[in-house]
């Protein structure tokens, strides 16, 4: 009797401990049983190493699950796109029990079967350094979600150069958005690493085809970001045996924004422009030097001259004042200012 006893308090403790939203939200951290999701994300769940579904956070839109549950599938749309719903609630489109609403979890699986994709990612993003000046970070981590609202990448072109043939590196930023969540991780090739290999090909392009002068210059940079944006429903290679697609075709990507922020000589080139810099700096302090110093030489030139024609006036009204004994007492005077 004691053991079972003890057996069924111990039962009724784990049942209490599991019902407490703390202990909930700890094994939730851990993808143990549960899971949270940060808003704009997106998780997948697997089944073993298979792919099972996925799990979103994003006012405003709801996946296209094929899940024959779900009576919001629309077979017209991809599966797994992420759609913008206007006519209906959040909730309507969210079959979670209330209590995991309330609580903000979401249901992977039992431990031994299920769990969540955890994979390597790789971008690059911005900050504000000491100096004022933009920096890259370069970021690569493994991570358990990805984004579904708009998300601004750095793409850094290292060596593009320009029709004057000088080497440049360029910093563009780019705003992201997936679209699909199934072609992004699961579409056998790194969604990032084909962006910014889309991105630099056609910076590369641009810079070809400007002057360094005329590209530093230039105000009006839709030539620049238009074309990027367009690689979301086209990319160059479409077309050669195979449907248009674009980024969004093939990765569930959609480029919202691309903004040219730096353009900077590397290099040769840079090395170059920095030591012209240096001599026309320092021939510009020469050229000061050697005019001050003419100016000082007239400046004293005159000074003297001035100086000499008073002591000349001077000893002349000696002389007529004195008559020749003024002819001896001006010689003094010379002979006393020389």
């Amino acid at each position: 009797m004691f053991y079972i006893l003890t057996f069924l308090g111990v039962l009724l403790l784990a049942s209490i401990a599991l019902a407490t939203p703390f202990f909930l939200q700890w094994i939730a951290r851990e993808n143990i049983f549960f899971t949270t999701v940060r808003e704009g994300t997106v998780k997948a769940i697997m089944r073993g190493k298979s792919f099972e579904r996925f799990i979103m956070s994003f006012e405003g839109h709801h996946l296209n699950d094929p899940d024959p549950k779900k009576n919001w599938f629309n077979a017209g749309a991809p599966q797994w796109e992420i759609i913008r719903h206007e006519d209906k609630k959040d909730d309507q489109y969210d079959d979670r029990p209330r209590w995991m609403k309330h609580l903000g979890l979401y249901w992977v699986g039992w431990p031994w079967a299920h769990n969540v994709y955890v994979y390597a990612f790789e971008w690059n993003e911005t900050y504000t350094g000491q100096s004022g000046k933009e920096e890259v970070l370069p970021r690569a981590e493994a991570t358990d979600f990805i984004y579904a609202a708009d998300f601004t990448y750095a793409i850094v072109t290292n060596g593009a150069e320009t029709s004057d043939r000088l080497q440049t590196d360029e910093l563009t930023l780019v705003t992201v958005a997936v679209r699909n969540p199934y072609r992004a991780l699961f579409s056998g090739e790194d969604w990032m690493r084909r962006v910014t290999a889309a991105i630099n090909r056609h910076v590369r392009t641009y810079v070809g085809e400007k002057q360094f002068q005329e590209l530093i210059s230039t105000k009006d940079l839709t030539s620049f970001s238009k074309p990027i944006i367009e690689l979301t429903e086209k990319l160059p290679d479409d077309g050669t045996g195979s449907p248009t697609k674009g980024l969004h075709g093939r990765y569930g990507v959609v480029i919202r924004t691309a903004d040219l922020q730096t353009i900077e000589l590397s290099g040769d080139s840079k090395k170059q422009h920095e030591e012209a810099t240096t001599a026309e700096y320092v021939a510009r302090q020469k050229a000061t030097t050697v005019r001050l110093d003419a100016d000082a030489r007239g400046y004293a030139i005159e000074t003297i001259g001035k100086k000499e024609a008073e002591a000349l006036e001077a000893r002349l009204k000696v002389i007529k004042d004195h008559g020749e004994a003024g002819i001896t007492l001006a010689g003094y005077d010379a002979i006393q200012e020389s």
